[in-house]
């Protein structure tokens, strides 16, 4: 079943929300016309009266399709606002030109047809929205001056569209500081979570590497170790280590050192699947949490990465600079804790070194 508004296109949505709205307000001209003409008000027959409605639903209709279709996004405004009341604006007039003794009454309802413009309009748009729904209740005057002078008391009317004037007028002015309001919040709203998004992303990454850092590695830790308990699902966790690194901040100081980091964990990144993730542990220590994956499949990650970093070459670093790691594999055992699975790796690690360096060392039990 075809939903009513899209579910993938926010702005469409809300278009065809506000659209919606718009047309619903023909359902409180329906009433009132309807009780006018019973009140005898209205000259119109009843059978016409619902025509003209009828004709009107079907404009609505047909914009509602164009809409749904995305033709209206080949618009200069996708919200068809101008159009849409417009037709409001005609189908108010004609209701109004058929009204006997109570066109003010009407009039009062036809401001609810401009508040729509709070949505997109500018100034001079209102002001051009203004000047047309003015020449066309001058227009009706006109007319009823020329077909039915019996029904109309020109100083009145005189006075209704003077009134009518500057209320559209005084509206005009207040819809679009409103709407300079709206905008100023969208753009206040944009720039806001466009902040938290940053925020959010140093919050959880390390500055240097720009690996994920300590605390969202914990935060990962904890949902695959529930994602596992849960569903028995394995995953596996490779810590690992840069060999010397203190040597290399001794020998080209702490800034190449940096870089050297940097440089690594970019390459390292490169080496990893999508759902795999890489957190700076501490120092030149560096976390890769792997979903869905044994310790055969860590152990074959971590000799590419290996095997990879063999032929990593530094800028700013002589051809023959290179550096080494040693890595510790282990998978989560079943409900056991995450400091417990870190140990492990961690133990892993250090007898990688002690083996002499630039070794992989898998360690699944205590």
């Amino acid at each position: 079943m075809t939903p009513i508004t899209p579910k993938k296109d926010r702005q469409q949505a809300l278009r065809i929300r506000r659209f919606f709205i718009g047309a619903a307000s023909y359902v409180m001209w329906l009433i009132l016309i309807l009780y006018c003409h019973h009140l005898g008000f209205i000259r119109l027959s009843l059978g016409w009266t619902l025509f003209a409605f009828g004709i009107v639903i079907s404009i609505n209709i047909f914009l509602y399709l164009i809409f749904r279709t995305g033709l209206n996004k080949k618009f200069t405004d996708p919200s068809l606002t101008f159009l849409q009341m417009t037709i409001a604006a005609l189908a108010a007039m004609v209701a109004i030109y058929y009204t006997n003794d109570i066109r003010g009454i009407m009039l009062v309802a036809y401001i609810v047809t401009i508040l729509f413009g709070v949505f997109s309009f500018s100034l001079i748009q209102y002001f051009v929205f203004t000047i047309f729904s003015v020449s066309c209740y001058a227009t009706v005057i006109l007319l009823l001056l020329n077909n039915h002078p019996d029904t109309i008391t020109l100083q009145v009317e005189i006075l209704q569209l003077v009134v009518f004037t500057t209320v559209l007028t005084w509206f005009s002015m207040v819809g679009s500081y409103m709407r300079k309001i709206r905008t100023k919040l969208s753009t206040t709203n944009y720039r806001l979570n466009n902040a938290l998004s940053t925020i959010r992303e140093l919050a959880i990454h390390d500055d240097l590497t720009q690996a994920y850092n300590r605390r969202q590695m914990y935060e990962e830790l904890k949902r695959e170790k529930a994602k596992a308990d849960r569903s028995g699902d394995i995953f596996s966790i490779a810590l690992f280590d840069l060999d010397h690194f203190k040597k290399i901040n001794d020998t080209y100081g702490h800034l190449k050192g940096d870089d050297v980091l940097k440089h690594l964990i970019h390459s390292v990144s490169h080496e990893i699947r999508e759902i795999d993730s890489i957190y700076r542990y501490g120092g030149e220590e560096f976390v890769i949490i792997m979903s869905d994956t044994d310790a055969k499949g860590a152990e074959e990650c971590a000799c590419r990465i290996q095997n990879a970093i063999k032929h990593l070459k530094f800028p700013g670093f002589s051809e023959s600079f290179c550096i080494t790691i040693s890595t510790g594999i282990t998978t989560y055992q079943p409900f056991e804790s995450i400091d417990a699975l870190i140990a492990r790796s961690d133990s892993a690690m250090y007898k990688a070194k002690s083996l002499g360096r630039n070794q992989v060392v898998t360690q699944n039990h205590a």
